[in-house]
């Protein structure tokens, strides 16, 4: 049961780190259109303070080029990061890591651009240098946290750089006295109000992660709680995939009924752990047929079994996938009869189709999935008839009207009564 919840986080775990790889990059573009407008409204109320400063018009038009760059870029990246899982767990890897440093290394191709453009360390100084930042904090959001590291690496690395050559670049004061940073206090204050929203974002979607998994899990624990150990991995995703609601409802359904032929017989001489390893030994490819044909075995009954397909999930045809499995668990059982895997076993089959009510019946703290009605009784009759037919396998008309047979010749029995019913019935031996 760990093993499976592990395993079970580590799939959700991987789909939420795709999934955040879109998301970091919406992000990312929202901080930049956020960005955008900051820097236009600078240019418009400071453009009279700025007059006199010769490389203001090209910095706040390099400014927006950059951003509208990067803003464009992430969009890209947003739609295609849902691919990239496709071409493997190696590339998909490699991909994250060039694309957190291709991030990383924008704030530094802005400040190398500004250097042209300003003197000595003030491009250090400009509120785009703090894009380090946000986007060290938004690789958070990749649950990852060598690839966290690596991004604060890049970004302490490519800062000392730039920082080294531009403290080396000489200093024209009669420029430096042209420029005021009030602006520039203005761009910082407003990443740092959108850096707290930004935390915000990705406190929320690490704890969406963490509810999804709780979520899932609960889900899961209260369907086998409900159905027991007989029901399929494969079963209980789909249940939870379709947000299946397991209320009390009438449906169309199929019943298996399933009996062990003479087993008092062979259990009169037998000690309590050979009976139980017996019943494990046939029961246990059984359920593991019915299983694989999306069948549920709601009650084992000692030496027998009911199963329903089509509840509570129905599918295409769940009469075929009923029939097909009766066929299989008759075939598997001859053929481990015949190689002397289990003691000679016989068995015998009903199936019926038709409406029943479904529905968690029991107290509060132990309830189990419930199928009442007609068709289930019809079920049971048809299994008890193979005795008097010699027969494994009959069906109701029910059945045989909703499946192909692919070369079987099955023996009609015309207007057989069933123990309960007034009304004689049309059954079918496959086998």
């Amino acid at each position: 049961m760990i093993s499976d919840s592990k395993k079970l986080f580590e799939e959700i775990f991987s789909e939420e780190i795709i999934s955040n790889e879109s998301f970091r990059s919406k992000v990312l573009a929202g901080i930049v259109a956020f960005l955008i407008v900051i820097v236009l409204l600078i240019s418009l109320v400071f453009k009279e303070q700025f007059k006199d400063v010769s490389q203001f018009p090209i910095i706040i038009q390099l400014t927006l080029i950059i951003l509208g760059v990067i803003f464009v870029r992430a969009l890209f990246v947003s739609r295609g990061a849902k691919n990239w899982n496709r071409y493997g767990v190696k590339a998909f890897i490699a991909i994250r890591y060039i694309n957190a440093f291709i991030e990383i290394s924008i704030p530094t191709v802005v400040l190398i651009i500004y250097s042209f453009k300003l003197p000595s360390v003030y491009p250090l100084f400009t509120p785009l240098a703090l894009l380090y930042f946000l986007i060290i904090m938004l690789s958070s959001l990749e649950l990852d946290f060598k690839l966290c590291v690596f991004s604060g690496s890049m970004a302490a690395i490519q800062f000392l750089t730039i920082a080294y050559f531009l403290s080396i670049k000489p200093t024209p004061s009669e420029e430096i006295n042209k420029i005021s940073f009030f602006p520039s206090y203005i761009g910082t204050a407003a990443l740092f109000f959108i850096s707290g929203h930004t935390a915000g974002l990705i406190t929320n979607r690490i704890k969406k992660v963490l509810v999804k998994y709780y979520k899932v899990q609960s889900e899961r624990n209260e369907i086998q709680r409900l159905f027991g150990q007989q029901i399929s991995k494969e079963i209980v995703d789909e249940l939870i995939d379709n947000k299946y609601q397991l209320q009390s409802r009438l449906r169309f359904a199929v019943i298996m009924f399933l009996d062990i032929r003479n087993f008092s017989i062979y259990a009169q001489d037998k000690s309590p752990e050979e009976i139980i390893s017996y019943q494990n030994n046939v029961f246990s490819f059984i359920i593991e047929i019915i299983n694989r044909h999306k069948g549920i075995v709601n009650q084992i009954m000692g030496d027998g079994f009911m199963a329903i397909f089509g509840a509570p999930i129905q599918h295409e045809n769940d009469c075929q996938l009923a029939l097909n499995a009766a066929i299989e668990i008759h075939k598997t059982l001859k053929a481990k009869n015949e190689s002397g895997e289990i003691p000679e076993t016989k068995i015998g089959i009903g199936l019926n189709a038709g409406e029943i009510v479904t529905g968690n019946v029991g107290a509060e703290n132990r309830k189990q999935y419930s199928v009442t009605g007609r068709a289930v009784i019809v079920a049971a009759r048809l299994e008890q008839l193979n005795k008097e037919f010699n027969s494994e396998l009959l069906i109701s008309k029910e059945v045989f009207q909703r499946v192909t047979l692919d070369g079987l010749k099955p023996l009609k029995h015309f207007q057989v009564m069933i123990k309960g019913h007034s009304e004689p019935i049309e059954v079918y031996q496959i086998i």
